[in-house]
C-alpha cells in the first residue's frame, strides 16, 4: 500500500487506464507504469464485467503487479457523472467493500452523491484497510455558484475525505475564474485537501495552475482522454514545471 501526501510539494499527476479488452488493459498499465505520473487511476467502469466483484480482484492483482511504482486509484464512475456505466447503490457498496479488502488499490473514488445514500460508516469501512479515499463530484452541465460548491466540501470532508474533488463544466471564462479561485474561499471553512478542476477547452488553466490555487491533485491524458479538456501528459507536466513556485 502507497500512502499520498497530498498535503505537500507539487500537485500530484493521475493518468487513466481505460480499456475495454484484459489484453490491452494489461499492456496499457505496463506503458503507464513508465510514465512521468504519480497516479494511475483505473476507470473500471470501462471495463465489460465491472460489477463481478472476483473478476475485478483477479484483474486487479495483475495490475498491481504491472503498476509496482505507482500509486493506484480505483474508480467507479457512475453514469451519471460522466462514466461508461450505471451501477446501483448495492452492487457499487458490494464492489467497493471487497476492492477495498483486497488491498490491490492505495486510493478509491467515491462519488459524493454514492457517499450521503451509502453513509460515513461505509466510507470508514474502506479506510480501515488502509486506503485513502477521494469523494467526488462532476458536473458535466454547468459550474454551480460557489455557496453550493463549498457546501459539498464541507460535506466531503464530514464523511471523512482524505482529498475532495470538484470537477464542473464552465459556460463562461467567469465560472473558470470562480473555480481557480474556489479553494481560497473554501479555506474559511475547510482545511481538506482539494482537486479542483474546470473542464472543457477554456478550463483547461486550471490543470495547470494548482500549485498556484491550492489544488492537490491534476488529471493528465496518455492517448483517450477521460474527460474534457485534458492535457496530454508531457505537456501538462512541461506546463506545471514551467508555472513552478520558486
Amino acid at each position: 500500500m502507497k500512502k499520498m501526501d497530498f498535503t505537500t510539494g507539487k500537485p500530484k499527476v493521475c493518468v487513466s487506464l481505460m480499456a475495454k479488452d484484459y489484453s490491452d488493459l494489461i499492456a496499457q498499465a505496463k506503458e503507464l507504469n513508465q510514465s512521468i505520473a504519480d497516479i494511475v487511476e483505473w476507470r473500471v467502469d470501462y471495463y465489460p464485467e465491472a460489477k463481478e466483484a472476483e473478476k475485478v480482484i483477479e484483474t486487479l492483482i495483475d495490475l498491481r503487479e504491472c503498476l509496482a511504482d505507482k500509486t493506484l486509484l480505483f474508480t467507479f464512475r457512475t453514469l451519471d457523472e460522466g462514466g461508461e456505466q450505471a451501477i446501483g447503490l448495492n452492487d457499487y457498496k458490494k464492489l467497493y467493500l471487497a476492492v477495498a479488502q483486497s488491498k490491490k488499490v492505495d486510493l478509491m473514488d467515491i462519488e459524493l452523491s454514492y457517499a450521503e445514500f451509502l453513509g460515513r460508516q461505509f466510507v470508514q469501512e474502506i479506510k480501515n484497510q488502509e486506503i485513502q479515499v477521494i469523494i467526488s463530484h462532476h458536473d458535466f452541465d454547468k459550474t454551480p455558484d460557489d455557496a453550493t460548491l463549498i457546501f459539498k466540501i464541507g460535506v466531503m470532508n464530514q464523511f471523512g475525505a482524505d482529498v475532495g474533488k470538484l470537477a464542473t463544466m464552465p459556460q463562461s471564462l467567469e465560472d473558470v475564474l470562480r473555480m481557480l479561485g474556489l479553494i481560497t474561499k473554501a479555506r474559511g471553512f475547510s482545511q481538506l485537501p482539494l482537486a479542483v478542476m474546470s473542464m472543457g477547452e477554456v478550463g483547461k488553466i486550471s490543470r495547470v495552475s494548482g500549485e498556484l490555487i491550492g489544488s492537490v491533485l491534476t488529471f493528465g491524458a496518455v492517448g483517450e482522454a477521460s474527460a474534457p479538456g485534458q492535457i496530454p501528459l508531457d505537456q501538462l507536466v512541461e506546463c506545471m514545471n514551467a508555472l513552478k513556485l520558486s
